[in-house]
């Protein structure tokens, strides 16, 4: 008779699913306020907006996209060496509610433009130690994938439900007369996040003692100090050899990588400028009968098409890895991001040959043709966001990892900066010719990607 065995089935700790909720009431907030944002700038000032002009508008809505990636850097530092990430996630979640508030009340672009500021200073003090402090829960590193993958679930259940409220809101609840409710919007994102900072703080024991301690302090799973990562001692720990020539090619590629990420974000960013305001001059935003908010296009479906796709896309690759031949590399990944993305906007230069080129805004398309460009967006985007983390990860020499990630989020903040002036082109050439030269542009990228893949992946392929 053999031996009978009991397998234990691992369990997360509360605190991980505390920090999780509390990171939907923040993504409530954030994408309820985002996608409504360029809207509220661009729209009449009697009809609820502020009346800024489009070129104008779309800076100021890129630079929450942008900031909001740049300022965990600087926010994590100030955490990691002497605040504690228990008390920067309460604080910057108060600092944030402090900046949809000022939405809430702005008059003018720049009211908007320090609402912007401060949300991205209290998003500086949450995004990245939340994460810190649930990674730090375990003593069984092998469960990070499937917490870190719970908490995106967690995180794009806040995307979506933020979006698809705040989009009917403003339009319905909210809506009084003609005026349009996107300050009730941003107050609405106030209170998530004053709730967010109260559920965190009212759960604090959940936490294992993490957090109370900057993390220079290492600490065990309960939050007892078992050590100082100290600059001393990571002067010591820290390789003093020189980096292998595998090592120095592998860095160009994370750059080349890095580099075609800025090109890719500036024209995915489109997506919510200008796209949104090409929505509401070109598009019949209605479907059987009910008003289609722009943020349920570039927002919500997005974030629901990533959700779905996320299991299809993993099992595309796992069938492709299982081929003689292995999965695709790296840049042929990145070329197919290109070549959907490139697509998407063929389907907007497909709907304006339908519309009518060159013509008023009083001849519409429908919004499906939106529908269409938004799930070829989103294949592209599989195709790509997902993997660059991995892929630093995976060949970055370990002394510089942190810098090539630095790399990878500058990178974003780059494409985020450039985004908007992609609309001021259009405002002195019209849409047409720069949605074409944009589909032309991203096909050869693609086509680029695909022709040189060979040669460039042998940048992290192990010399014989």
């Amino acid at each position: 008779m053999g031996e009978s065995t009991t397998t234990v089935k691992k369990k997360h700790p509360w605190g991980f699913y505390v920090c999780n909720l509390t990171f939907t009431f923040e993504r409530l907030a954030y994408y309820g306020a985002k996608p409504i944002l360029l809207l509220f700038l661009i729209t009449a000032l009697g009809e609820g907006g502020l009346g800024i002009d489009n070129a104008q508008a779309t800076v100021i809505a890129a630079n929450l996209t942008a900031y909001t990636y740049l300022a965990p850097i600087i926010g994590g530092y100030i955490s990691d060496r002497w605040l504690g990430a228990r008390y920067a996630i309460p604080l910057g979640s108060v600092i944030m509610a402090v900046g949809y508030l000022i939405g809430w009340k702005a008059t003018s672009a720049a009211m908007v433009n320090l609402m912007v500021i401060v949300i991205s200073i209290g998003t500086g003090f949450f995004k990245g130690n939340l994460s810190a402090i649930q990674g730090r829960m375990y003593d069984d590193k092998s469960m990070l994938d499937s917490a870190f993958s719970i908490q995106y679930s967690f995180v794009n259940i806040g995307s979506f439900v933020g979006s698809v409220a705040t989009g009917y809101l403003y339009l319905n609840t909210f809506k009084n007369g003609d005026v349009l409710g996107f300050r009730q919007c941003f107050f609405l994102s106030a209170v998530f996040c004053l709730i967010s900072a109260v559920w965190f703080v009212a759960n604090w024991k959940s936490l294992q003692g993490q957090g109370k301690k900057p993390f220079k302090y290492l600490t065990d799973t309960q939050g007892n100090i078992i050590g100082e990562d100290s600059k001393k001692d990571k002067k010591n720990e820290k390789s003093t050899e020189p980096l292998t020539r595998a090592e120095k090619r592998r860095m160009w590629a994370i750059i080349l990588v890095s580099a075609f990420s800025v090109i890719f974000w500036l024209f995915y960013y489109q997506n919510e400028l200008a796209l949104t305001i090409y929505m509401t001059e070109y598009v019949d935003m209605h479907l059987l009968g009910i008003e289609i908010a722009p943020g349920w296009i570039n927002t919500s479906l997005n974030g629901l098409l990533c959700v779905a796709l996320g299991g299809v896309m993993a099992a595309v690759w796992r069938k492709l890895s299982e081929r003689p031949q292995g999965d695709l590399n790296m840049f042929q990944k990145i070329g197919l991001s290109f070549l959907f993305l490139g697509c998407a906007f063929g389907v907007i230069v497909l709907a304006e040959f339908t519309r009518g080129v060159g013509s008023s805004g009083d001849n519409k398309v429908s919004v499906l043709w939106m529908v269409g460009f938004v799930f070829l967006l989103t294949i592209g985007e599989m195709c790509f966001s997902p993997l660059r983390n991995a892929f630093v990860s995976k060949y970055a020499p370990k002394k510089y990892l942190s810098l090539l990630m630095g790399v990878i989020t500058v990178a974003t903040f780059c494409a985020s900066k450039l985004s908007p002036y992609v609309q001021v082109i259009i405002e002195n050439m019209n849409i047409f010719p720069v949605l074409v030269a944009i589909f032309i542009l991203l096909l050869l990228c693609s086509a680029f990607m695909f022709a040189t893949d060979k040669k460039l992946n042998k940048l992290v392929e192990d010399e014989d």
